[in-house]
C-alpha cells in the first residue's frame, strides 16, 4: 500500500493535483460501535437491504416515479451524481436540478434492469458502494434495444433505511474511439463541479496522492491491497478489473499522453473509514501530429481499516455522451 508521503510526491512528481497535498495525515479515531439497528441487522441482511434499495430505485426510474426517487437520496449531504450526458451532474447539498426528470429516453419507453449487481459494505455496515451492468432497455423500430451501461454508487445509512450519496452512470467507449470524438470536437465539457476538499487538506492529501497514482502509474500502488474486492473501470466496454491491478489510465492513449485533476469534490463518511470522491480529468494526447485536451469524468471509493493506510476499493473513469450519441452507438441512429 502507498505510504501518505509516497502518495503525496507521486501526485506533486505528475502534477495530477496543485496545492493540495500539504501537511501528514493525522492519525484518525477509532471506529465508532454500530448503531443497535445495525447489529441487531448484520452484515448479510444490510447487504441485502442495500440490494433491495438498488433495486428499488431501477423501478422508480422506470416507472417516471421521480418523487419516490429523490425520497431515497441522501438530503444532509452534499451528493455526487455524474450522469451519461456531459450536462448531467449534480453536486453539493439538494443541487439545482435533483427534482427534474433526468432519466434517459423518455421517450423511448425506458426500462431498467440489472444484470450484475455486486454490493459491497463497510466494516461498521455504515456504508455501502456497489456496481451494476445495467441494461437499459427502449422501444426501438417495433423492437427492444438494449444500451448496456456502467452503473457505480455510494450509499449510506440514514436510520433505518439506505440513502443514496453519490452516482456514476456511464458507457464504454474504447479509447481509439474517445480520440476519433475528440478530434471531431464531438466530446462537450462538463459543467463546473467546484472543488471541494471535504474537510481539511491534509486529511484529502493521500487520497489525492492515491487517485494520480491509479490513472497515471496504475493500480499496483493504489488499491486496497487487504481488500478482497475492489474493482476499477476505465473507459473502453471490455476494461473492467476486478481483484487485479489496473494498466495507467494514460497508457491506454498512448505512451506521451498524461491526465490532470482539474476539480473534484470529497466526501468522509462519519466514521472516517471511508470516503468518496469525484473529479473532473483533463486527458491530453496526440492524434495525426494534433495535440488535444480530453475531458474525462471519475469516481472513486476509498477505504481504510483500523490504523493502516488508505486504498482504493472502487474507481469509475468515464467520457460524457450526449443521448444522440449514445444511440449512435447502440443501434445506429438518434
Amino acid at each position: 500500500m502507498l505510504r501518505v508521503g509516497a502518495a503525496k510526491r507521486v501526485a506533486l512528481l505528475l502534477g495530477f493535483v496543485l496545492g493540495a497535498c500539504g501537511g501528514n495525515s493525522k492519525t484518525l479515531k477509532a471506529l465508532p460501535a454500530a448503531s443497535q439497528e445495525q447489529a441487531d441487522l448484520g452484515l448479510g441482511e444490510l447487504r441485502k437491504s442495500l440490494e433491495s434499495t438498488v433495486l428499488e430505485n431501477y423501478d422508480q426510474l422506470t416507472y417516471g416515479n421521480i418523487e419516490a426517487f429523490v425520497d431515497g437520496v441522501a438530503r444532509d449531504r452534499k451528493l455526487q451524481i455524474i450522469g451519461v450526458t456531459p450536462d448531467d451532474l449534480l453536486v453539493g447539498k439538494t443541487p439545482k436540478g435533483l427534482d427534474a426528470y433526468r432519466r434517459l429516453y423518455k421517450e423511448r419507453n425506458l426500462r431498467i434492469l440489472s444484470k450484475n449487481l455486486d454490493v459491497q459494505l463497510s466494516l461498521d455496515g455504515s456504508v455501502g458502494w456497489v456496481y451494476d451492468e445495467a441494461s437499459y432497455r427502449v422501444d426501438f423500430e417495433g423492437r427492444e434495444a438494449s444500451i448496456p451501461i456502467r452503473s457505480t454508487a455510494v450509499y449510506v445509512r440514514d436510520v433505518d433505511r439506505w440513502v443514496l450519496a453519490a452516482e456514476h452512470l456511464s458507457h464504454g467507449v474504447p479509447a481509439s474511439d474517445i480520440v476519433v470524438l475528440a478530434a471531431q470536437e464531438r466530446i462537450a465539457g462538463p459543467p463546473s463541479m467546484k472543488t471541494d476538499y471535504g474537510g481539511p487538506r491534509e486529511r484529502a492529501a493521500p487520497l489525492l496522492g492515491l487517485a494520480g497514482t491509479l490513472i497515471n502509474v496504475g493500480g499496483a500502488d493504489a488499491l486496497a491491497s487487504d481488500n478482497g474486492n475492489t474493482l476499477v473501470l476505465l473507459p473502453g466496454p471490455e476494461e473492467e478489473f476486478h481483484n487485479v491491478v489496473s494498466p495507467a489510465l494514460a497508457r491506454l492513449f498512448g505512451r506521451e499522453s498524461t491526465v490532470a485533476l482539474k476539480e473534484f469534490r470529497i466526501e468522509v463518511a462519519e466514521s472516517k473509514r471511508v470516503a468518496w470522491m469525484v473529479g473532473a480529468l483533463a486527458l491530453r494526447t496526440q492524434h495525426n501530429g494534433d495535440f488535444l485536451s480530453i475531458p474525462l469524468r471519475a469516481s472513486f471509493v476509498f477505504e481504510r481499516e483500523a490504523q493502516k493506510d488508505w486504498g482504493i476499493v472502487q474507481a469509475h473513469i468515464s467520457v460524457p455522451l450526449k443521448e444522440e450519441q449514445l444511440s449512435e452507438r447502440a443501434f445506429g441512429s438518434d
